[in-house]
């Protein structure tokens, strides 16, 4: 009796793999490095050769080595296959005892419990081949019913799975305590501490935004400001929020400095041409005037003007400057209501919006802005990387050394990654389903195999020593029967 083979279909089917030995894969750390922070080296030095951070280990020439992927599978193809071989070959065992037995003693006595084990060891070794074989395939490529389960069933067990994982793992009750527990911020601060690693955030912040900037079209920004930002802000009513703007200036007192220069610079003026108070008093006065009082005119006048100007130009409680905070104020009340200085100063800024030169204006201010932020990006050593530099550092320290403040954050990640599975785990779980429902129904049976069929070979091992046990124990039943 020949033993029935796992075949056709099976892993074993597949073509072999080279016999080269899998890729070595990396020890098993911490779980940061599962997290994607690297562990830190405490003041050791790195192995010679090794480089110590992302950058220099994405500059490493790529190997010819297999994934660690190709290697696992190739472990897991070569286990399944040992754990067949030695399941076919207790079934190849049991059925030479049998065989044995019938043909070299008389089946009576000892003899008789060999070959009553023997038997039922077959029995249960292929019950439980068949078995495990019509998850898969078709055992011998016969179609029996109920048989190939998962090529056929494959999407329905994949909905069941992405279900199961959805109603029983993504849970706020199961994800928050997880990532808690797991102290991303402490572990995210020490990853953060190490210069390496601000110089190469600060140089992927840079690469996105100069992505981001090339990626803008000024003829965008164009037709944002023309057909979007203009209308809405045509449409808007402006002139309450010019009263409250002119109100809190002049309640902050933001206005003095401005009034200072222009006083400052009237006065400087003034000084600098006398001769225009003095062609202003010779057009006013009448032809018959001595020249000299026309001088002494316009020379009193000059000192009086002069004198008023700087006697606003430092004192702050000048009744003039007064005045201008009384006019100010009223123009702002005036402004927040409906008064025909409200509507005037309202067509008037809609008038200066309308213009063209607006659109010219928001460009020429994003073109300068596009060139600050890229002198900025590409200046390595400019004030602007050392400020990120030192905000990341500051940041860094804190997040390691300030328990309350990593532990708040902590909470808020969990709470926030607890709210996200529990809000969208059916999405999330959907990968599985959908990553099943796109594979080839013999592919789905290979792989499902490859990684669960090891464990199943023990069933046909299992079967076959319980069915010898069992053949045993009936026979003896047997015996002790009355003839």
């Amino acid at each position: 009796m020949t033993a029935p083979s796992d075949r056709p279909g099976g892993a074993e089917a597949l073509p072999e793999r080279p016999s080269s030995p899998p890729a070595p894969r990396a020890p098993a750390g911490p779980a940061n490095a599962r997290a994607g922070f690297a562990p830190q080296d405490h003041g050791q030095d790195p192995p010679a050769g090794r480089p110590t951070t992302g950058a220099a280990r994405r500059a490493e020439p790529a190997g010819p080595s297999a994934p660690p992927e190709a290697g696992d599978e190739a472990e897991r193809a070569a286990g399944l296959r040992r754990m067949r071989i030695i399941a076919t070959g207790l079934l190849v065992l049991a059925a030479l005892v049998f065989v044995s037995m019938h043909v070299f003693t008389d089946v009576h006595g000892f003899w008789g419990f060999v070959a009553a084990g023997a038997e039922a060891a077959m029995v249960g070794a292929i019950a439980d081949w068949f078995a495990v074989t019509a998850l898969f395939r078709h055992p011998l490529g016969l179609p029996i019913p109920h048989t190939a389960i998962i090529p056929r069933k494959k999407d329905v067990l994949g909905e069941s799975l992405s279900t199961f994982v959805a109603l029983n793992f993504l849970k706020a009750s199961t994800v928050a305590p997880k990532i808690r527990s797991a102290r991303v911020t402490q572990r995210a601060g020490q990853w953060l501490l190490a210069p390496d690693h601000q110089d190469l955030l600060v140089a992927r912040a840079g690469q996105g935004l100069e992505y981001v900037l090339g990626r803008v079209d000024d003829g965008a920004i164009e037709a944002l400001t023309r057909n979007v930002l203009i209308p809405k802000l045509v449409a808007t009513h402006k002139t309450p929020v010019l009263a409250r703007l002119i109100a809190e200036i002049v309640e902050d007192g933001a206005h003095h400095r401005l009034v200072d220069l222009i006083v400052a610079e009237a006065h400087v003026w003034l000084e600098a041409n006398p001769h225009v108070i003095d062609e202003i008093v010779a057009q006013r006065s009448p032809e018959w005037m001595p020249r000299f009082v026309n001088d002494t005119l316009s020379n009193r006048l000059r000192r009086e003007v002069l004198g008023w100007v700087a006697a606003v130009r430092d004192s702050r409680e000048h009744k003039a400057r007064q005045a201008l905070d009384r006019w100010l104020l009223e123009l702002s009340g005036a402004l927040a209501q409906d008064t025909s200085i409200a509507r005037r100063t309202e067509g008037v800024l809609d008038d200066l919006l309308r213009e063209e030169g607006v659109v010219h204006s928001v460009l020429d201010i994003w073109g300068s802005l596009k060139r600050l932020l890229r002198s900025a990006v590409l200046e390595d050593g400019g004030e602007v990387h050392a400020r990120i530099r030192s905000l990341l550092d500051d940041v860094a320290v804190r997040m390691t050394s300030d328990e309350a403040f990593a532990d708040r954050l902590n909470d808020q990640l969990a709470t926030a990654a607890g709210d996200l599975a529990e809000s969208f785990g059916a999405e999330i779980a959907s990968v599985i389903s959908d990553t099943i429902a796109s594979w080839d129904a013999r592919e789905a049976a290979e792989k499902i195999e490859l990684y669960v069929g090891k464990d199943l070979q023990y069933i046909r091992i299992n079967g076959t020593v319980i069915g010898a046990l069992v053949g045993i124990v009936i026979h003896a039943f047997t015996l002790l029967l009355p003839a």
